[in-house]
């Protein structure tokens, strides 16, 4: 969905012969300055992957509304502050997330995917919940995502054959990469193949000389942690605290100002 690397070329591309000379001679580091085309190509292309993905994540949380409001359990009295009850109102709770995520103009694209994330986690929860209303213990564990994208299919969990010891010796490099983040099978192909995977950008603001700001796209796990809670937690994947960190609004810490419309 969001093979879009194009503009990386962009970005830290170095000019050959006596271009890369002068270019340092002014300071640049060598590198080639981005010129008002070039950004407006990044900001476009921005633009229409946050338009589609918004889009995305409203039909799905609209869905899970739906969901929520049809399988909303009844709890009786003694249940209601167990387990079936804590798992129900983190369904809750991870579904309003979702919505004031979706609902946030300045919503940036691992924003808009968190929403997505979050309510798929909510039903998730909610099954839980009916599971330890009839006394039973969940069935279905929850499927880890895909790092690299968390709209992507399930995480591929790989079983390590023999012993550990020998585990590490077959290990290539192209191999251990691959393991070192949860991937789906198609991100996983593509760094075994020695190539980049599928991955969700964001938009850094970067504030050069000058005064200047330039915006830049990224995989979204290379922004910083005060500047993205989504970048160490798949987009809330893996964190159960995110529903609560977005209720208050503490997601929104750091964050810069978009870019003018």
């Amino acid at each position: 969905m969001f093979r879009h690397w194009w503009f990386l070329r962009l970005l830290g591309s170095r000019e050959p012969g006596p271009a890369a000379g002068s270019a340092r001679g002014r300071g640049d580091g060598g590198r080639r300055r981005m010129t008002r085309e070039q950004q407006e190509a990044v900001l476009q292309e921005w633009r229409v992957l946050r338009e589609r993905l918004r889009g995305f994540a409203a039909e799905r949380v609209a869905l899970v509304g739906d969901v929520m409001r049809a399988a909303e359990p009844d709890f009786p009295a003694e249940l209601a502050t167990g387990p079936a009850g804590a798992a129900y109102l983190w369904a809750v709770e991870a579904y309003q997330a979702a919505g004031k995520l979706l609902d946030d103009d300045d919503a940036d694209l691992p924003d808009l995917a968190a929403a997505v994330v979050l309510a798929e986690r909510a039903v998730e929860r909610l099954a839980a919940a009916h599971e330890r209303l009839a006394l039973r213990r969940p069935t279905a564990a929850a499927q880890p995502r895909c790092f690299y994208n968390p709209l992507h299919g399930p995480a591929v969990v790989r079983k390590p054959k023999g012993t550990k010891k020998q585990a590490r010796r077959r290990v290539s490099p192209q191999q251990a990469a691959a393991d070192r983040r949860p991937g789906c099978e198609q991100c996983r192909l593509a760094i075994l193949a020695g190539q980049l995977p599928d991955v969700l950008p964001a938009l850094l603001t970067v504030r050069r000389a000058w005064h200047r700001t330039r915006w830049v796209l990224v995989p979204y796990y290379a922004l910083p942690q005060h500047l993205s809670p989504w970048s160490a937690t798949a987009c809330g994947a893996y964190d159960d605290t995110a529903p609560a960190l977005v209720l208050r609004g503490d997601h929104r810490k750091g964050r810069t100002a978009p870019p003018p419309p």
